[in-house]
């Protein structure tokens, strides 16, 4: 069974083809026309209720909203296998970071309220330092890698093409950690640009 949730240009409305193994950018991004070329999905189609309340692990809870989830679907992956791909590859997100993605805290943060003149209760900070490479960037490459797993297990892709044309990022040092961490744990090669300035911790980083 072959298909896709279609993905469409917020900017332009261009719609990439239903079987698009790499389905990260617009095909009209090079246009010069000073849009924001943003694929989006209609979120109308995701798959039953938005979270599972049983799941901790994020991509698991809400994987009724996740692109990748809706397509695996359409192209006749079960729900089961789907879950399996992403425990999977969160247990070797594990291997290579000692733990992998659960559900970060949310709570008051009344002292910096007070500060900032604001009321008791009104400030509520979202606590990323312990997820996966100490923020929350490892969760929007964990995204594209289980696209990257999808396509290849529901054979919309190769390993050998996605390997020839490689993975590359450029950043200012915490979303190349993250990238490298996932990188690692897939066992997919990564080129990483970062400036010349960046904090040799980061730079010296060995995942």
């Amino acid at each position: 069974m072959s298909g896709s949730v279609p993905l469409t240009c917020a900017g332009c409305g261009a719609t990439l083809p239903p079987d698009a193994p790499y389905p990260f950018r617009c095909p009209n991004a090079d246009a010069g026309d000073g849009v924001d070329h943003v694929m989006t999905v209609d979120a109308s189609r995701a798959l039953g209720p938005f979270a599972d309340p049983g799941a901790l692990q994020p991509f698991v809870r809400y994987r009724a909203g996740l692109w990748s989830y809706a397509t695996a679907r359409a192209r006749g992956m079960s729900d089961t296998d789907y879950v399996e791909m992403v425990e999977t590859l969160d247990a070797a997100i594990a291997a290579v970071d000692g733990h992998g993605f659960r559900i970060t805290p949310c709570a008051p943060a009344d002292e910096l309220a007070a500060r900032l003149g604001m009321a008791r209760g009104s400030l509520w900070v979202k606590d990323e330092t312990g997820n996966v490479a100490g923020s929350h960037k490892g969760r929007h490459l964990f995204g594209l890698a289980l696209v990257l797993e999808m396509s290849e297990r529901t054979s919309s892709a190769t390993r050998a093409e996605t390997d020839r044309r490689g993975l590359a990022i450029a950043s200012c040092g915490n979303a190349a950690l993250a990238a490298a961490v996932v990188a690692r744990a897939a066992l997919r090669a990564l080129r990483v640009f970062i400036p010349t300035d960046a904090d040799p911790a980061v730079v010296l980083c060995e995942v």
